[in-house]
């Protein structure tokens, strides 16, 4: 992304332009998580593959988490609209083929939508690196500070590499987030790079 794409999309975003960067923060697991969970407002742009042992799928995404609160779109390969999820973990509205769904248990209603198990209330802190402290879990350490692999919740979510990103516009600390995601369940496997992360404030 150009300087002037970055500056208009921190005009419309109110936050900052950010592409991961390689390093490390000098930061344990535990000082890790209460800094990125320090952020109100955060969001991410990617790349995903989805491969459910049958058929297999290819586009992009866009996950905002503002507190309990999220905004996923996923797009096709042609920037199509696929799928948009959004609402708290208690009730969620998908959009999708043309349809909107109102789920009030959105874990067993999305799950069904889609045709395959997935704990979405676990998510947000899957993708920062972390497990879900209301389920139990098996970590591997990895570089850093960071985690290797997690499984949970009949999961497994592996964190092949790790990348840079601010977590403060004012005093400039950072923080690792994943840059590569893979989680499988059984034989659906769903392969997740980030290729942005950024601190967001929104009104």
């Amino acid at each position: 992304m150009n300087r002037l794409a970055c500056a208009l999309l921190a005009a419309a975003l109110l936050g900052g332009c950010v592409t991961l960067r390689t390093g490390t923060d000098g930061l344990n697991l535990e000082q890790r998580r209460e800094r990125l969970q320090s952020v109100e407002a955060w969001e991410m742009r990617g790349r995903l593959t989805v491969d459910t042992g049958e058929r297999s799928f290819q586009g992009s995404f866009n996950w905002l988490q503002n507190g309990d609160a999220l905004d996923l779109v996923v797009r096709g390969p042609l920037r199509n609209g696929v799928l948009q999820v959004e609402g708290r973990p208690d009730a969620l509205t998908v959009r999708a083929r043309g349809e909107t769904h109102t789920l009030t248990d959105p874990e067993t209603e999305l799950s069904e939508l889609i045709g395959w198990w997935l704990p979405v209330g676990s998510l947000p802190d899957w993708l920062l690196g972390f497990p879900d402290d209301e389920f139990r879990a098996v970590t591997m350490p990895g570089a850093d500070g960071t985690l290797a692999s997690i499984e949970q919740r009949l999961w497994r979510v592996d964190y092949p590499a790790y990348g840079l990103a601010p977590t403060s516009g004012e005093t400039g600390s950072q923080a690792l987030v994943p840059r590569r995601i893979d989680m499988a369940y059984g034989a659906l496997t769903l392969k997740l790079t980030i290729d942005d992360w950024q601190r967001t404030i929104l009104e």
